[in-house]
């Protein structure tokens, strides 16, 4: 019954996944004893979030046409809800999301030196915001070179797009004589202190979403390469920025849960393809409602 609702991508699905992430944050609020009326911020910025998460997945393909990526989306949040706040991380998430847009279009044929300048601004803010995040520009041009747009233009465009808010922060920084605090931008510190993580809570959040993610890679990955098209394509960006995701988040140096962020896109389409190939059955039921109870049950952890 579950995967049948959401076997489709209708507006009324929006609806129903946004009211369940206002379950999540319900909750949330009331645990830690705020006003909801008092996060209309966080409840307008999770309401552009997840606009432009959906319009990705829509609008290039990375799935069929269902709710699927968008329902495991809004529960990987659920996992994750008690520990996010509106901060650099999220400002972080927000912008990365902006530069997949682009990196994800690519596809198509239209307008790619745009969408490469575009591309390489939005990565030029996000650097600003969260500097670890410059990591991505690979997947920029892996996108680049797996749809077939490689030239020397195109590989020059994307550091002219970041060059140019970079550039504009460094002579704002210069002009009130704090340029320290541009450079410092670039200077790096990895700190592996993971001890958060190996909490009841985090464990359990980490065990039962990297298994079934990697269940899905395994399933999924013969299948889409074994055909040549698109999807195809898509699926090998996908597990690149799973990758890519995954470095970001050693990297960055606030351990507070917050770096998960960075995860739930390429892990909520992962698990939306695995999801579809059994759709029809029971089985797609059940694997929908363990994540829902899984979600629950960290409230209590």
């Amino acid at each position: 019954m579950l995967a049948n609702f959401f076997s489709k991508s209708k507006p009324v699905n929006f609806i129903v996944l946004f009211l369940l992430f206002l379950t999540y944050f319900g909750v949330t609020l009331f645990v830690n004893n705020i006003s909801f009326f008092s996060a209309g911020k966080e409840v307008f910025l999770f309401i552009v979030v997840f606009s432009i998460y959906n319009f990705i997945i829509v609008k290039n393909e990375v799935t069929f046409d269902n709710s699927f990526a968008f329902l495991f989306y809004v529960l990987l949040i659920g996992f994750f809800i008690k520990n996010i706040d509106i901060n650099t991380i999220f400002y972080a998430n927000l912008t990365t999301l902006l530069f997949f847009r682009k990196v994800y279009s690519l596809q198509s044929g239209k307008n790619i030196f745009h969408k490469l300048f575009d591309g390489g601004m939005w990565l030029g803010i996000s650097f600003m915001v969260e500097p670890y995040t410059l990591v991505f520009g690979f997947l920029l041009y892996i996108s680049i070179f797996l749809h077939n747009r490689l030239s020397y233009q195109t590989l020059i465009i994307p550091l002219l797009g970041f060059f140019v808010p970079v550039f504009l922060y460094y002579t704002y920084c210069f002009w009130y004589d704090s340029a320290e605090t541009f450079w410092q931008l670039f200077s790096w510190k990895i700190t592996l202190d993971f001890t958060l993580y190996s909490t009841p809570y985090y464990l359990f959040s980490i065990f039962f979403i990297g298994l079934f993610t990697f269940l899905a890679v395994v399933i999924k990955t013969p299948k889409a390469l074994a055909v040549l098209n698109r999807f195809r394509k898509n699926w090998i960006l996908i597990l690149f920025h799973l990758f890519f995701s995954g470095v970001v988040f050693f990297l960055v140096p606030e351990k507070s849960g917050e770096a998960f962020l960075f995860l739930l896109f390429p892990i909520s389409v992962i698990l939306a393809n695995g999801l579809e190939l059994y759709q029809k059955k029971w089985f797609a039921d059940i694997f929908i409602l363990l994540f829902i109870i899984a979600s629950m049950i960290e409230f209590f952890l």
